[in-house]
């Protein structure tokens, strides 16, 4: 054996040329049992089959890195040969051996790129490596510049080493680093814990629309939680919200006056202060998510109120209460409604990255034709959604310069018709909405299906507008919400109360 060998194809994870010795390296032959393994970043040598019948047949091929230390040889680099020759009965094999030293941080990293340029460590274990470093004192940015990773990368390993549940997610399951890291959001959280790592391992593709979902829903409930707290503080009770025609005996204020008061001059917060029905309910507002709070009284009758209206039906309804079928309706509305804003977010994530490609995709010319053959054109609103997805800064007055206008001057003629479809797609984009799923245009139909047939993963409210002919009329119809609402009206958007 000479340290001319070269690498053979058979041993499956050695398809490199052999390079040249370490400087000061003697070339031996040596008992794979006598040598010493340390922690190494590599959590699961896989030792499969194919690569131990080579090493059975044929021997190690390419020398193992070890150290001469005072109490053995320790390897380096080479754990996979050295634990497959143990098993196999391998009786030596060659190895490289160098003079120790106690740099920890630099045997690991050797690891690293020993192993990537054999069989690619997996995330697992590169969370494990970089969490060794870390805490031998290198900072993330060190720790990139000294193993060529990107510092988000990085530190995106070192969140999920710092959290319990997703470095054990990440030990259990193959998981990427950026699910894992997504997954240590939510430590403390069992239940969207559970959820994201079955969509991590099962559904991949529906994991960022499950993450956005489960990050809308606990701002939204952080918000009410916050305002609920400053109410109890002022002796507010907070309810949940009056169903309509339920016969609830809550009321608004703005539906009540004192008995007797010929002017009907509705209650106010300040002159309803010192009654005991004090109560408030919450909403999140439907475009703005801020918490929308209604004052009222929990028995108007039994402390002296009385409607300043003729209607004195609950909470404006006249239809009398909901079915079990119009309940059903409209949970289904609010519960897709929530869902297309949860998945707007993902989606024009997904679109600024697209906006970053230096060319357009095969078929994105003839998506681009067809879209102006349908009169699409951007206008101000979409130009500005354009600038953001390009990652450019919006004009700053009337008649300045616009950096849309000199990407477009600076691009290659490829890129000049790829910002020409990201110009199409903004203005597509800008047009979607709530409704878009409720009802479906041929134009949202075209748009959502090349998202999809350029790699963008549909959600389920999305797959809806490619898939279903027609929402249900009830649900369509069952829809209340008005964009010029007053702040307390209402038959602004249903709420979940509503569809209780």
């Amino acid at each position: 054996m000479n340290a001319t060998v070269t690498t053979a194809a058979v041993e499956t994870d050695e398809t490199t040329p052999l390079a040249p010795a370490p400087e000061g390296a003697r070339l031996v032959e040596v008992d794979p049992r006598s040598l010493l393994l340390e922690a190494n970043v590599r959590t699961d040598a896989d030792l499969d089959p194919q690569f131990l019948a080579s090493i059975k047949t044929l021997g190690v091929l390419t020398p193992v890195l070890v150290q001469a230390q005072a109490d053995g040889l320790h390897v380096r680099a080479g754990q996979r040969r050295t634990l497959a020759a143990v098993e196999v009965g391998r009786a030596t094999i060659p190895a490289y051996v160098v003079d120790g030293d106690t740099d920890e941080a630099r045997r690991i990293i050797e690891q690293m790129a020993e192993n990537d340029h054999r069989r690619g460590v997996t995330d697992r274990d590169r969370v494990a490596a970089y969490q060794q470093l870390s805490l031998l004192g290198l900072s993330a940015a060190q720790i990139a510049k000294r193993t060529a990773t990107k510092k988000d990368r990085v530190t995106a390993a070192l969140t999920v080493a710092a959290s319990p549940v997703a470095a054990a997610v990440t030990a259990k399951y193959d998981v990427t680093l950026d699910h894992a890291a997504v997954i240590a959001e939510f430590d403390g959280d069992d239940d969207a814990v559970k959820a994201l790592t079955v969509a991590a391992v099962k559904e991949p593709g529906t994991f960022d629309h499950l993450a956005q979902k489960v990050r809308d829903k606990r701002r939204d409930a952080e918000a009410l939680a916050a305002v609920a707290a400053d109410l109890a503080t002022q002796g507010v009770a907070v309810i949940d919200e009056p169903e309509r025609g339920e016969g609830s005996t809550a009321r608004p204020l703005h539906h009540l006056c004192a008995t007797g008061d010929q002017a009907r001059t509705a209650l106010t917060e300040k002159t309803h202060a010192a009654c005991p029905g004090r109560v408030a309910w919450l909403r999140l507002d439907y475009w703005s998510h801020e918490v929308r709070v209604t004052h009222g009284c929990a028995d108007p009758a039994a402390h002296g109120h009385a409607e300043r209206f003729t209607d004195t039906g609950t909470s404006g309804s006249t239809g009398g209460p909901m079915t079990a079928e119009q309940k059903a309706e409209r949970r289904t509305l609010i519960a897709n409604n929530k869902a297309w804003r949860s998945a707007e977010t993902v989606r024009r994530d997904w679109l600024t990255a697209f906006a970053a490609r230096k060319t357009a995709p095969k078929d994105g010319a003839t998506f681009l034709a067809a879209a102006l053959a349908r009169r699409t054109s951007p206008d101000d609103d979409a130009l500005r959604l354009a600038r953001d997805l390009l990652g450019l800064a919006q004009p700053t007055g009337w008649g300045q310069p616009d950096p849309l206008a000199d990407a477009i001057a600076k691009a290659s003629p490829a890129r000049a018709q790829h910002i020409a479809l990201v110009l199409i797609l903004a203005t597509l984009e800008h047009r979607t909405g709530v409704h878009t799923w409720r009802n479906p245009s041929p134009e949202s139909r075209a748009y959502f299906t090349a998202l999809a047939t350029w790699g963008y993963g549909l959600s389920d409210v999305e797959h809806i507008v490619i898939t279903e002919p027609q929402p249900p009329a009830a649900v369509a119809d069952s829809d209340p919400e008005h964009e010029d609402a007053e702040p307390d009206d209402e038959q602004d958007e249903p709420t979940e109360d509503d569809a209780a």
